[in-house]
């Protein structure tokens, strides 16, 4: 064989084997632009249609509530019913139009929204409004919608969870066949052949990770990695994505605080209540009566606690700005925590011991904040020790921060003689409802909201709350904030 037809058969070759390499990479880009733009088409479309039927139908509530109100301030009926009239039309436009792309359960709440509003504005208006048996319709009306809207949220995160295990599979089949097909070709073509698998694996690790970010919780923008036209189709796919799904874990934390400060004024009235028949305002009770309005207060206690750090969770996840005071002690934050928790502590038959060394400078910091964040800890500490047990509470000052920043620092550290974090908590423990049951722990466990709280609220004001020290028999968590004299 002459050299130039080998040199011309080693060349066709090697330009077989990279074209053959380009069109599978090309393929791969093409199938996984494909998957993320029928996310963005179908799934994401058809929560933004279900969403305004959501709407159209809360408009509906959001006027009986004020109707009700106006009936109770003497509004003219006419007046009140008049109020239904532009609601019911959207509704009705809402479900003629985007009532096949809901849920059932959605449709069919939507659909008994309407027919209540066709009853109360048949005639009666603030009878039917005040009548028991709206009220207990339009309650389970809220609960089917409620339901049916996280259904739909947890359908659509199981098919993004889908979705992004696709990509990442065909990201990385791409780069194992780019590798082998590459390896095919004779060594003068190894650099050329690099460069493009380089051009083209390099951005798909990067967008793989940032699915696995985002598929995560962390919806931070997806930075550009260059690479050919498809992987910034596929970035820009990925960052739409990531987009919709910030709005609606937004829409989440919006309607978390919407329903705690709903709750929170009518769980107010019930302490006022309780405290009243306490003091015997009502009349004197007897100690059988005086003991189940203890009960009854304690619960209400406990449940306005639950919701005040719900409020105050979302209010700092939406990046609402501290009360901060210039002139703040964090020892009296301190005090204050230690003093509100040793009641529940002697409830327990548990001590509490603080330890502190010196005097904290003024501080400009969120003081009720704070007492909260330290509260929790304490409260977390208490619940997990065994009856005669010691959670020592221990204050420091330091020059030097958590990570080696220099300034004024304080530092409190908590240890517990509980069971210790079991091992599949302790990377999530921080989060949200990251919550398990802990042997021997006395009334059950809880809703994982005390350490996710603390955190947020100390690193608003630039610091962190960390698990140090979460062996079994006991726990240690580090609370460090800086004492700064401005903000």
């Amino acid at each position: 064989m002459r050299l130039v037809t080998r040199l011309i058969f080693s060349h066709v070759t090697l330009a077989g084997v990279l074209v053959a390499a380009l069109v599978v990479m090309l393929a791969t880009l093409v199938d996984i632009s494909r998957q993320v733009r029928e996310v963005r088409e179908r799934d994401l479309a058809t929560i933004d249609e279900e969403e305004e039927l959501h709407r159209a139908a809360w408009a509906i509530e959001v006027a009986a509530r004020h109707g009700n109100d106006a009936c109770e301030s003497g509004v003219a009926e006419e007046v009140v019913e008049a109020t239904f009239t532009a609601p019911r039309a959207a509704l009705e436009e809402k479900i003629r139009t985007k009532g096949d792309a809901a849920s059932r359960l959605m449709r069919e709440a939507a659909l008994r929204y309407l027919k209540l509003t066709e009853d109360v504005m048949s005639g009666d208006t603030c009878s039917k409004l005040r009548a028991p048996t709206s009220r207990r319709e339009r309650l389970r009306l809220d609960e089917t919608m409620t339901d049916s809207w996280i259904a739909r949220l947890y359908e659509l995160h199981r098919t993004l969870e889908k979705k992004e295990d696709a990509i990442v599979g065909s990201g990385r089949r791409a780069i194992l066949l780019g590798s082998i097909l590459a390896a095919l070709a004779i060594a003068a073509a190894w650099l050329v052949a690099t460069r493009i698998a380089r051009g083209v694996t390099e951005p798909l690790a990067g967008l793989a990770l940032a699915a696995k970010r985002v598929g995560k919780g962390d919806f931070s923008p997806i930075p550009e990695h260059g690479g050919p036209r498809e992987v910034l189709d596929l970035h820009r796919d990925l960052d739409l994505m990531r987009e919709h799904l910030a709005e609606l874990d937004a829409l989440k934390q919006s309607f978390l605080a919407s329903v705690s400060h709903e709750l929170r004024t009518p769980l107010g009235k019930i302490r006022e209540a309780l405290a009243l028949l306490a003091d015997g305002t009502a009349g004197v009770l007897a100690d059988r009566q005086r003991a189940v309005v203890d009960i009854a207060r304690r619960s209400t206690e406990v449940e306005i606690r639950l919701v005040s750090t719900l409020l105050d969770l979302s209010r700092l996840r939406a990046g609402t700005l501290l009360h901060a005071d210039g002139n703040q002690r964090f020892d009296d934050a301190l005090r204050e925590a230690l003093n509100a928790e040793r009641a529940e502590a002697l409830g327990r038959g548990v001590t509490i011991e603080l330890t502190a060394e010196g005097q904290a400078t003024p501080a400009h910091l969120d003081g009720p904040l704070v007492e909260r964040a330290i509260a929790n800890l304490i409260r977390n500490a208490v619940s997990v020790s065994t009856e005669g047990a010691t959670v020592e509470v221990t204050r420091e000052l330091s020059s030097r921060g958590p990570s080696g920043e220099a300034g004024s620092w304080a530092c409190v550290r908590v240890r517990d003689h509980g069971p210790g974090v079991p091992d599949e908590i302790r990377e999530t423990i921080f989060e949200p409802f990251a919550t398990k049951e802990v042997p021997g722990r006395r009334g059950g466990v809880g809703i994982g909201l005390g350490l996710a709280l603390a955190r947020e609220v100390v690193r608003a004001h630039g610091g962190d709350v960390r698990l140090v020290d979460p062996n079994p028999g006991h726990t240690t968590f580090e609370l460090w904030i800086p004492l700064r004299a401005k903000p």
